[in-house]
């Protein structure tokens, strides 16, 4: 899978980036793979961390872009996708996000709106963030599940200034970490509306998680 997604990035008309690889102490062949595109590799470090954000946060450690991008080792970007996304004049925003396609044939389009008081509706694979908003913060590795809604969220109330592009960005599979939705994935979500809602909000949105929690349970969500 690696392999796969490592090749997306090397197909890319735009070559303007930095490609860094934090691997989590792995010993299915990744380390061969790492090995095989060593030059073409910016940054490689292969330790054991808290989980997939702790490696995420370690990546924005060693950055020197002004924009980073977070792909899985079974995410793909769409051909050419870089170019169509930095074609654009990207000054004023902080957020630029867009559209993914399943493996399955299915889309999904992100939204940066009060949808995200209800869902993490901006995916991850499909955007972008300029390095301005991780001055002072990070991914919240108590979240092992869903930190990436929780700094969502917080840019969301921040104001950030986003951009939408009616563009896919990549190609992902179904079987990332947010998609188990088990008691762990709504308990999460629970929290951080606890953390980042006002009581009101809370009350409401908090609500629906738990409600969401139980038409899972029983097969109707």
């Amino acid at each position: 899978m690696l392999e796969k997604a490592l090749q997306s990035v090397f197909g890319q008309d735009f070559i303007n980036y930095e490609l860094i690889v934090i691997d989590g102490g792995s010993e299915d062949g990744t380390f061969d793979v790492i090995q095989k595109y060593h030059h073409k590799i910016s940054y490689y470090e292969s330790t054991k961390d808290k989980n997939l954000y702790h490696a995420m946060n370690k990546a924005i450690d060693k950055s020197n872009g002004d924009w980073l991008y977070f792909m899985g080792a079974d995410d793909c970007l769409i051909e050419n996708s870089l170019s169509t996304i930095f074609n654009n004049n990207l000054h004023a925003f902080e957020i630029v996000f867009g559209n993914i396609k399943y493996t399955d044939n299915t889309n999904y389009r992100s939204e940066f709106s009060k949808k995200l008081l209800l869902k993490n509706s901006l995916h991850h694979q499909a955007t972008l963030y300029h390095k301005r908003c991780f001055y002072g913060k990070s991914f919240n590795t108590n979240y092992p599940i869903l930190a990436d809604y929780d700094f969502n969220l917080q840019l969301f109330f921040e104001q950030k200034k986003a951009l939408y592009l009616d563009t896919d960005f990549a190609l992902c599979g179904r079987e990332g970490i947010s998609k188990q939705k088990g008691w762990p994935h709504y308990k999460e979500e629970f929290l951080i509306k606890k953390e980042q809602l006002n009581a009101v909000q809370f009350i409401v949105y908090g609500s629906l998680s738990l409600v969401k929690y139980l038409l899972n349970t029983i097969g109707l969500l």
